[in-house]
């Protein structure tokens, strides 16, 4: 007699497949799941009787079900693809995610499985990177939380070893400066003296970069003497750009001061965007911020009191000058478009014991 012949993989990849049923969704229709094997469909077969038999055990003794060993690397790859590629901009997803998650993370933690990654092993990671900054070291924190916390979604591990390991920067970065009143004059002054009308726009409204340039004539209400943010423009990874929602999805509309309305009543003259580029499209961020260096480099030539300050300085001036006026929290919190108050408060709050500081050092208040 022959012998049998050996059965052929069932699937156009050269792999073994078994399903089986593991349950029914709210609907009513079957869940299914399924095996794969190189060697044969029994092996198949074999792999769905152990995930059964394992899953009844979880159930029996309350331990979680971990379904197989995975790589960090390997789950680190599939989160960023399929967790955060599809729901963030292009320019989110690079600076923010795969840059870190590949220069950072997957260097650090590799082939090492997530099941075999501890507490501690974060820590040890995290004492590594002491000297980046800060926000640097939140967006590796945001990342691993999100690596792991998936990876639990989907049985690769039992626990997040990240959850209460908390990253602190011993890095002497320099912080973020805020103008005084009559710095803000002196470089209002000199904008209007080079047309730099974006410029006294941002000391005016306190805007994000890519909101301002996202600005159109349309956004503005010139009955109601408003603005409303709509948009923003980032740069996208390989060159052009990219108009996406404001940061956190925070689309508002704010009054306009006196000046930022006499400024708008002489620019908006034309349908489209306020800053555009040569070509009438939006205008790169990149591009616009390396303009700005340049124009304050100028600024202190003219004006040497005034500090060389970022896009994000010229917004956080705006933010403390309003919490100088008595301006509550709350409202600056709409108004800069915060996600969190408590953002709004860790920074303000903070400005505002400095100028109490500095205001009763300069009046020689002393306690008998």
């Amino acid at each position: 007699m022959g012998r049998p012949k050996k059965e052929k993989p069932n699937r156009a990849d050269g792999l073994y497949e078994i399903k089986i049923t593991i349950g029914k969704t709210l609907e009513g229709k079957y869940v299914r799941k399924s095996f794969y094997s190189s060697v044969s469909k029994d092996d198949a077969r074999r792999q769905a009787e152990e995930w059964k038999i394992a899953q009844a055990v979880s159930q029996q003794t309350g331990e979680i079900f971990v379904e197989k060993e995975m790589p960090f690397s390997r789950w680190a790859a599939r989160w960023l693809e399929t967790y955060k590629k599809p729901k963030v901009s292009a320019n989110t997803y690079r600076l923010t995610y795969q840059n870190t998650v590949e220069k950072h993370l997957v260097p650090y933690f590799g082939q090492a499985l997530l099941t075999d990654i501890r507490p501690i092993d974060i820590e040890q990671f995290y004492s590594t990177k002491s000297g980046k900054s800060q926000s640097m070291l939140d967006k590796m924190s945001l990342c691993l939380n999100g690596i792991f916390e998936s990876a639990m979604e989907n049985d690769l591990c039992a626990k997040n070893p990240a959850r209460n390991v908390h990253p602190v920067s011993k890095s002497s970065k320099r912080p973020k400066t805020a103008l005084t009143d009559a710095q803000i004059t002196e470089l209002e002054e000199y904008a209007q003296q080079e047309g730099r009308w974006d410029v006294i726009l941002l000391l005016e409204t306190g805007m994000r970069r890519g909101e301002l340039l996202g600005l159109r004539r349309e956004d503005i209400d010139w009955d109601a003497q408003s603005y409303t943010v709509n948009r923003s423009v980032a740069d996208r990874k390989g060159g052009g750009t990219e108009i996406r929602p404001p940061k956190w999805g925070s689309c508002r509309t704010n009054p306009l001061s006196e000046k930022a309305f006499w400024i708008l009543q002489r620019i908006a003259q034309s349908p489209g965007y306020l800053f555009p580029g040569t070509d009438g499209e939006p205008q790169s961020p990149n591009t616009w911020s390396q303009g700005l260096a340049r124009f304050m480099k100028h600024a202190r030539e003219a004006y040497p009191s005034i500090p060389a300050v970022t896009a994000h300085e010229l917004r956080h001036t705006y933010g403390t000058a309003l919490r100088r006026k008595g301006v509550d929290i709350y409202t600056i919190q709409k108004i800069m478009g915060h996600r969190d108050i408590t953002v709004t408060a860790e920074i303000y709050v903070h400005n505002e014991l400095d100028v109490l500081r500095k205001a009763l050092e300069e009046n020689s208040v002393q306690v008998s």
